[in-house]
């Protein structure tokens, strides 16, 4: 419900088709397009689970690390902020969304596992299925990396792949190469999860250049690093904020590696549904991954986040009866 006052409809660009946006707008045309048909889960620390724009979302698992409720609250805005007349649309509405935080709760202190969140996550999971994992670890000089950097996740994350399930990872805010030796390849090995990197959207003098995420060979593809419009909380809260009121809570400047990888997941969960309802069943992770890279727009700039992908692009060849 609306919380009073009314909340105004705000304008989200990524919605739009290319070049102003991602191709999330009129997918009316093309079944299952709203993410009906699959379950979608969202490694992160925590939510604000009264905001008036979210629907339902099931925890699953651990304890949630309440000062960075609103992070999860941007993200699931991104994936499925309800179909209304006000406030925010997220890209995959329909989707079953879940939440599985990586803190557990063990001798009253909390102990991070983003292995185990995956893991655990996977019992409820099926092939078409998607799992954002909304994380970053450090690298040996303090720097952060993609979680893949962690052995015990690069298993787990290629253990979803194996099950049908689409892995979406960020490339992380450490504006570094992931193809420095100093890293021994270990991001060139490919566990068949998406890895996003982060570019800048139309508003901005080059779109889809770097941005500041890590980059290198290992990342599949890019989206906005910044300027994405969602639901917000505190300290996100330049769009909307009425009365001060978190459950009303809007941004305009969401991003990072954390935006553009929901946006992936949002785009890969749309893709799955639509094609598991034209054909009855989803791509594989792998065919995905690639299905998104070759409808993709090519990138701008030395380093390498990948090509933008095209949603409508991306079903009009894999969605189509």
């Amino acid at each position: 419900v609306d919380i009073v006052p009314v909340t105004p409809v705000f304008e989200q660009a990524w919605l739009d088709a290319f070049p102003v946006g991602l191709g999330f707008s009129n997918l009316g045309a093309f079944p299952g397009a709203d993410g009906a048909e699959v379950r979608l889960v969202n490694v992160e620390y925590a939510w604000d689970a009264e905001h008036e724009d979210i629907g339902p979302v099931t925890r699953l698992r651990g304890e949630p690390e309440t000062l960075y409720a609103f992070h999860g609250t941007a993200v699931l805005g991104v994936l499925l902020a309800l179909l209304n007349d006000y406030g925010v649309q997220g890209g995959a509405p329909a989707a079953e969304v879940m939440v599985a935080h990586p803190d557990t709760l063990v001798d009253g202190l909390l102990e991070y596992d983003v292995a185990l969140a995956i893991y655990e996550a996977l019992a409820v999971l099926q092939p078409g299925d998607v799992i954002l994992v909304e994380q970053q670890v450090y690298g040996p000089d303090g720097e952060f990396l993609p979680v893949s950097w962690d052995e015990a996740v690069r298993d787990v994350v290629e253990a979803a792949t194996e099950q049908g399930v689409v892995g979406v990872v960020p490339s992380a805010n450490g504006g570094v190469d992931l193809d420095d030796p100093t890293y021994g390849g270990v991001f060139d090995l490919d566990v068949g999860a998406i890895v996003v990197g982060g570019g800048f959207p139309p508003s901005y003098g080059e779109p889809r250049a770097w941005a500041g995420s890590d980059y290198g060979g290992g990342v599949h593809l890019q989206a906005w690093f910044t300027d994405i419009v969602t639901l917000g909380g505190s300290p996100y809260t330049d769009l909307y904020f009425p009365r001060g009121d978190e459950r009303q809570a809007y941004t305009s400047v969401f991003g990072g590696t954390s935006g553009a990888s929901a946006l992936v997941a949002a785009m890969a969960a749309v893709v799955q549904s639509a094609r598991i309802a034209a054909r009855g069943a989803p791509l594989a992770p792998r065919e995905l991954r690639a299905l998104l890279v070759t409808t993709a727009v090519a990138q701008v700039g030395a380093e390498w986040v990948g090509p933008q992908p095209d949603l409508r692009r991306a079903l009009r060849v894999s969605a189509i009866p």
